[in-house]
């Protein structure tokens, strides 16, 4: 709950947004964190606390004064776990410690790593006994990220919150804002409403750009929380108009800028919310809680190209018959144990990218239907006949162009590391068996590993192994800057996650261009899909971090009715409509690079006027 900060007589008092008490002397300066709830009725009832008492907090005040931050003493202890020494990180935590004390909007450029100025400012609270209790909020698909990163670089280990009763005793908490802000209508309260009785010391944060609507539960969620120190951190305050910069800058001054009418009347030009009036003002204004820096102003930082590369697989006559086949059998003859056709929706949702994947996965998704009894005999018979044909398939395609791939990248580049990437456990161990049998040294990434256990083969790929074959397991909050090739024999049909793949090679520190080769089948779905994904939106020439922005900006960034993202909810559906029909298929892909063409104009010209007003 917010509280206001009054001065009476040149003295700066606290009410308790209970009751405020008006006097023609009073004048409200800001907003800050709640810290004494009683003192306005102690001072109308006249019960004053002895001298000694003032007198300790007056020399305990002096003692702060005496003990200003001027410089991290934190660091040397985390300095062994960060790879690289980036002074505009170092400097940036200090600078929001020293003089915003600890209430900030870290809006640097995408690719500056945001993440480890945050870091670095919690370490340092802790370290000097500021912090106790601490929260960071991020997107559901970056709450793994964070607890690694925080883990292996900072020494924090962070629980997550899914559920209300485990906010009590979760000192250091992490959490999806997502899935913390829902709201009950019956009850009129958030469901996680315990997270707001908590008093916290530090609140941290990421993708902050998506609380600049006032009246969304996020933004909502995230007011009633007490907090002492905020920290927002986003590469676009606003997006829109500047009204969006108002709301954030709420949260965390409340009237730093004056009132909404305030705000309209000084710093937009006729009230027009795109169209900065008094900039220099605003900028000064800005100054005062916001810090940001280019990516041509950090020193230290290269940043190296994304070169993609389609490698078409040409199905055999049997390969292509036994995909249709499973296809067909989705769309026509998917019936539940009653004879009433499942919904084909979610199935395909699960079960499409594991057809695309390799014929070990479509054998064991066929595997598992056949011996489960919710499934028709109908559904279960035509799933024998696929399953029969696929064993007798002497040649696999894709697995020869994988083989043919990796031989011609490790003759031109002898020893050179390669990570492969693939959705299904059944087709990592499928690849590393065959590749074993080509004399490769293979490390396996999977899900299950220990913390251990995983060191020690993140450990082996990088002094021992030439190739890591890893599911999606390796592509959150790993880094892989020794590796420049990336294979990926499945692409997901999120573009976010293929997005994680890269960005485990494409991090600060990353001394060559990065070469990204995708198996594609030819004239299946998973052609059009591939092109569209890798060569129209994570290979365009973006900065890691940029993408998510444009899909929050067009809407598809969250997940929808299937569970699945709402992007790869749209290509789905783009199937199903289409009836197996690839033609069509291609036209409704077509349509939607259409769409995300126009997003990324949308966000240049977003990039273009942030800067104009900011740097």
């Amino acid at each position: 709950m917010n509280t206001k900060k009054i001065v009476i007589s040149n003295k700066t008092l606290v009410n308790t947004n209970e009751k405020i008490y008006f006097d023609k002397k009073l004048k409200i300066i800001e907003t800050f964190a709640r810290e004494d709830l009683e003192i306005l009725e102690k001072i109308k009832n006249k019960e004053f606390e002895p001298r000694r008492i003032l007198t300790l907090k007056l020399n305990a005040e002096e003692a702060a004064k005496q003990s200003e931050i001027k410089e991290l003493i934190s660091y040397p202890l985390i300095k062994k776990n960060l790879a690289y020494n980036l002074p505009h990180q170092q400097d940036g935590a200090l600078k929001i410690l020293r003089d915003f004390d600890g209430r900030a909007l870290l809006a640097d450029e995408v690719g500056l790593g945001k993440t480890i100025t945050a870091g670095m400012v919690l370490k340092e609270c802790i370290v000097r006994g500021f912090v106790r209790r601490a929260l960071i909020l991020t997107p559901p698909s970056l709450v793994n990220q964070w607890k690694e990163e925080l883990s292996t670089k900072f020494d924090l280990n962070f629980k997550e919150v899914n559920k209300e009763s485990e906010w009590e005793n979760s000192e250091l908490a992490i959490a999806s804002i997502d899935k913390v802000k829902n709201f009950n209508n019956e009850t009129n309260e958030f469901k996680h409403s315990t997270a707001h009785k908590i008093y916290w010391d530090i609140i941290i944060i990421d993708e902050a750009h998506k609380l600049k609507n006032k009246k969304t539960f996020r933004w909502k969620f995230v007011d009633k929380l007490q907090k002492k120190r905020l920290l927002l951190l986003t590469a676009t305050p606003f997006q829109n108009d500047l009204i969006e910069l108002y709301n954030l800058l709420s949260l965390l001054r409340r009237g730093h800028l004056g009132t909404l009418t305030e705000f309209r009347a000084n710093f937009l030009v006729n009230g027009n919310e795109r169209q900065p009036l008094n900039p220099r003002e605003l900028k000064r204004k800005l100054s005062e809680v916001m810090i940001r820096r280019r990516r041509d102003e950090a020193k230290g930082i290269k940043y190296m190209k994304r070169i993609p590369k389609i490698q078409s697989v040409n199905l055999n006559w049997a390969e292509k018959r036994a995909y249709e086949e499973v296809a067909d059998m989705l769309l026509l003859h998917y019936f539940d144990f009653n004879g009433n056709p499942i919904n084909t929706t979610l199935a395909a949702h699960s079960i499409l990218p594991k057809i695309t994947s390799s014929s070990k996965s479509s054998i064991e998704f066929l595997e598992n239907l056949i011996s489960n009894p919710k499934y028709h005999k109908t559904t279960q018979d035509i799933a024998k006949e696929i399953v029969e044909r696929l064993k007798k398939i002497p040649q696999d395609t894709k697995m020869d162009k994988l083989i043919e791939l990796v031989n011609e990248i490790n003759q031109k580049d002898k020893g050179t590391k390669i990570l492969i990437y693939t959705k299904h456990p059944a087709t990592l161990k499928y690849i590393s068996d065959i590749l074993r049998k080509q004399k490769f040294e293979i490390t396996e990434f999977k899900g299950g590993l220990t913390n251990d256990e995983k060191s020690k083969r993140i450990k082996d790929f990088k002094e021992k192994s030439q190739i890591l074959v890893s599911t999606e397991t390796g592509a959150e909050g790993l880094n892989f800057q020794f590796c420049n090739n990336l294979i990926n024999y499945d692409l997901p049909w999120n573009p976010m996650a293929v997005e994680q793949r890269i960005g485990r090679l494409d991090r600060i520190g990353q001394k060559k261009n990065i070469f990204i080769y995708n198996l594609a089948t030819k004239d299946t779905m998973e052609e059009h899909v591939v092109d569209l994904i890798i060569n129209k939106m994570c290979c365009i020439g973006l900065v890691m971090g940029e993408l998510p922005i444009i899909l929050f900006n067009m809407g598809l960034d969250s997940n929808g009715k299937s569970g699945s993202s709402k992007f790869e909810e749209k290509l789905m559906n783009a199937f199903l409509d289409s009836k197996n029909n690839l033609s069509k298929f291609a036209s409704e892909i077509e349509k939607v690079g259409d769409e995300i063409n126009k997003g990324i104009k949308e966000y240049e010209k977003t990039k273009k006027y942030t800067s104009e007003l900011l740097d």
